[in-house]
């Protein structure tokens, strides 16, 4: 047995686990749980796709997930329009908005651009929070938007259990994954590659870093926007300070830079140290200090960047090449003694 065939193996019991955990776990607050790890895990590997491939720090994703969420919502709620249509609406606009902002930001350097797409996310949850339209659009303020509960299947996209949720955000996942490491074999991922480590040393080169960088934003908006109508619709309520908030942009780029940035696995295993880590901070801690998990956060990320500073995937991927070297070692020598005995 080879690598290849070892790592076909692992994938293939992970992709059995994964749709498999329904049928073993009943528990509608377990199942719960992993729909919010999935979410952030494709959150994070959307985010990545800018936030990682193309070197720079984007902290306003959260704008992306609220446009998504509103968009589907608001064209669901007054004008009956399919929350699936919503989704690409939403998706569609988020993309413009992102190139939008990357035209002139992109420009920027470092905290620069970091501080930029704060200010822009930060703008519209103000907008949002203060006015109850924009334009035709009831955006109710403060309020937020409540959907109601309709006649339950797949094309209202809204489900009576959990296991529905789980098996279409598994799904987002897994396409979002594969889509992130077909664009980093690709000659765009090298092109954001160069232009994220020396961008002046791409640009001699004759690779169009900016243009790159707007194709990672765009892609990088789309997918986000769709994460918005999917949580939308698995909470059916949404409002300014929970979908558009700083946390959030702030979260998705711990787990990022945590697991690993501008890894394909990296976003997986952030979310899975730090989604149980915020869910229990957030239950502890909820009331008396808000805002303690990204405190926490913040000292896992220390801890990381100073022991890991390229997170917690290259140890995690050591261990694994060690792993299966051995059992290639061990299969290879078995097969030696065989060969012996017979002869």
């Amino acid at each position: 047995m080879n690598e290849k065939q070892i790592n076909r193996l692992a994938g293939i019991g992970l992709l059995v686990i994964a749709f498999g955990l329904p049928l073993v776990v009943r528990s509608a607050t377990y199942l719960h749980i992993v729909v919010l790890l999935y979410f952030y895990a494709y959150l994070t590997t959307s985010w990545n796709l800018v936030g990682g491939f193309a070197g720079v720090l984007p902290l306003g994703h959260a704008a992306f997930v609220g446009i998504g969420a509103y968009t589907s919502t608001i064209l669901s709620l007054q004008y009956g329009i399919s929350p699936w249509l919503g989704m690409l609406v939403g998706g569609v606009i988020a993309t413009i908005v992102g190139v939008l902002i990357g035209l002139p930001t992109f420009k920027m350097r470092g905290a620069y651009f970091a501080l930029a797409t704060i200010a822009f996310a930060e703008g519209i949850r103000v907008i949002v929070e203060n006015v109850d339209y924009i334009g035709p659009l009831k955006v109710n303020g403060p309020r937020g938007l409540q959907i109601p509960p309709l006649e339950t299947g797949l094309v209202n996209y809204m489900f009576a259990s959990k296991e529905p949720y789980y098996y279409i955000i598994l799904v987002m996942l897994l396409l979002v994954l594969f889509l992130t490491w077909f664009i980093s074999r690709s000659k765009l991922g090298y092109y954001l590659n160069a232009g994220g480590e020396e961008p002046e040393a791409a640009m001699a080169l004759g690779i169009n870093v900016a243009r790159a960088k707007l194709i990672a934003m765009a892609m990088s908006s789309f997918l986000t926007a769709l994460a918005g109508t999917f949580y939308a619709q698995f909470s059916l309520y949404i409002h300014p300070k929970s979908i558009i908030s700083l946390d959030l942009s702030f979260e998705i780029a711990f787990i990022a830079l945590i697991g690993g940035r501008g890894s394909i696995a990296g976003p997986i295993l952030g979310a899975l140290l730090l989604r149980p880590v915020g869910d229990f901070s957030r239950i502890y801690f909820g009331d008396t200090l808000p805002g303690m998990h990204l405190i926490i956060f913040g000292l896992v990320l220390i801890l990381v960047m100073h022991y890991q500073p390229r997170g917690l995937q290259e140890p995690l991927t050591r261990l694994y090449k060690s792993l299966v070297a051995r059992l290639i070692g061990k299969t290879t020598g078995g097969g030696q003694e065989h060969g012996i005995a017979r002869s």
